[in-house]
């Protein structure tokens, strides 16, 4: 899943930029990004969701069982 937001987030240059700025914000420039932080990434969660929403993790998850 991160392949996609990671493709979803480069075919989109403005997502990029909002996603880096509020990286830049909330996190700083030479900080680690910890699991504290991520209740004030609202837009990055937003990217995640979405790229959930457009590519869904579900045909991966069903079991098929031979005939």
């Amino acid at each position: 899943m991160v392949e996609w937001v990671m493709a979803e987030i480069l075919n989109n240059p403005v997502v990029m930029r909002k996603v880096q700025d509020e990286l830049t914000e909330v996190i700083g420039t030479n900080n680690i990004v910890e699991e504290s932080h991520l209740p004030n990434l609202t837009y990055l969660d937003g990217v995640i969701k979405e790229t959930f929403r457009l590519h869904p993790p579900l045909p991966l998850l069903i079991q098929r069982c031979p005939d």
